[in-house]
């Protein structure tokens, strides 16, 4: 009963740590941002000199180490095929992405929460199963060589493929997991609350919707998801564009930086993840027209596409939630009868769904962050309804990549916990 309770302890401890330290990696993006970016954006020798010393990181890292964060789709390729991932550089992984999101790349810092989350779920398992393995000979050790043992993070592993004797006493209990995986989202959100960060919560607004405002529900939903498809094709072809024209890394990262130059010039409201932008839909942009609200939408998109294939890595998830309320704002316009905040939420479900191709993330985050807290019901139904249109088209319709086959959505991290 002690070694089961001792284990189970020093696995709170080591999830703990993994929460700490992604949380510190947030953070630091957000600290190096706010250095670099006080306030006004279109500096043209300041961005350029940024944008210079960023695009050789990128290029220096890459060579080195490889993508940085690791691609979450080969991370998850990885495990199936092996059972385990490369953690080697995984403290690169939360410097690294940290100082690429300075660049003010329309991308946020998801990508390297969520592969990060994972690889550091490969780390705990393997130094559990060390110590289980050794437990009877640690015990009768001197307390200088266990806390050597148990301290030591790149030594001191028994990677489940090696030792298959010593599967773990907790490893193969989904309980457990979740356990683990929730002591690490506290302590992140411990040191989150602690560094002063603004809440990641931010409602778009207030609604005062009608039960008769249902019947325009599904035709705006579907409508919505069509409309997205459509966005997503054209940045598909806009990547077949980028990859037939540009063979050599280099050249990937000159590009994607001049992207981002120029977008720093004429729009820098669409730099960054936007995730911390939803306030402007109740602030500034209340009296933006719609053709400007539409063009923003439209560039956000854009360069979203180019980092993403340049090169300029990072997070999709918000910057597409972004772009997609955006372009619901604009379109609300044209429907004054209604209800605009409910008008909005629809079509940004509607939209990124189709973009991201998953109803439930988008639906969770949008009930859980941004949309207030009286459509709560509203995004439930369109989600449950956008979930079913996409059982159809996994089922008729044959899967091909997108622009974002880089990495999958943040509910991926749960197959972890199934191996």
């Amino acid at each position: 009963m002690t070694k089961k309770v001792l284990l189970f302890m020093y696995g709170l401890c080591l999830s703990a740590i993994a929460g700490i330290l992604i949380s510190l990696f947030y953070t630091l993006q957000s600290y190096l941002i706010d250095l670099f970016w006080p306030g006004e954006l279109s500096r043209p020798l300041v961005n350029a000199l940024i944008l210079i010393v960023i695009a050789v990181v990128i290029l220096v890292t890459r060579r080195k180490f490889g993508q940085l964060p690791r691609n979450f789709s080969n991370v998850m390729v990885e495990i199936r095929k092996t059972g385990t991932a490369d953690y080697r550089f995984l403290p690169l992984q939360l410097i690294i992405p940290a100082i690429i999101l300075v660049s003010g790349t329309s991308l946020g810092p998801e990508a390297t929460l969520v592969s990060s989350t994972v690889l550091f779920g490969i780390w705990i398992g393997d130094k559990l199963r060390y110590v289980e393995a050794n437990y009877d000979r640690l015990t009768l050790a001197n307390w200088k060589t266990v806390l050597t043992v148990i301290a030591t993070p790149h030594r001191y592993l028994n990677r489940r493929e090696d030792t298959p004797e010593h599967r773990g006493i907790f490893l193969n209990r989904k309980l457990i997991k979740v356990i683990y995986f929730m002591n690490g989202i506290l302590w992140f959100c411990i040191v989150y609350n602690l560094s002063g960060e603004p809440s990641l919560i931010l409602r778009i607004g207030t609604s005062h919707w009608q039960l008769g405002d249902l019947i325009w529900a599904l035709p705006i939903l579907l409508v919505s998801y069509l409309i997205g498809h459509v966005y997503l094709q054209v940045m598909i072809e806009i990547r077949k564009m980028i990859q037939s024209r540009f063979f050599h890394e280099i050249a990937l990262v000159i590009f994607g930086g001049l992207a981002i130059y120029i977008t720093s010039l004429l729009a820098p409201e669409i730099l960054f993840s936007g995730q911390h932008n939803f306030h402007l839909f109740t602030t500034s942009w209340a009296g933006h027209s719609v053709g400007y609200l539409i063009l923003i939408s439209f560039g956000k998109l854009l360069l979203l596409t180019i980092c993403l294939n340049t090169g300029w890595v990072g997070g999709d998830i918000f910057p597409v939630l972004f772009a997609s309320t955006v372009q619901g704002l604009a379109i609300s316009r044209l429907l004054p009868g209604m209800d605009q905040t409910y008008i909005v939420v629809l079509i940004a479900i509607g939209l990124a769904t189709a973009i991201l191709e998953s109803p439930l993330l988008v639906g969770s985050l949008m009930a859980i962050m941004f949309a207030p807290v009286s459509l709560f019901p509203v995004v439930v139904g369109a989600t449950a309804i956008l979930m079913f249109v996409r059982f159809l088209e996994k089922r008729y319709v044959k899967y091909a990549p997108t622009v974002f086959d880089q990495m999958s959505n943040w509910l991926q991290i749960i197959n972890v916990f199934k191996k």
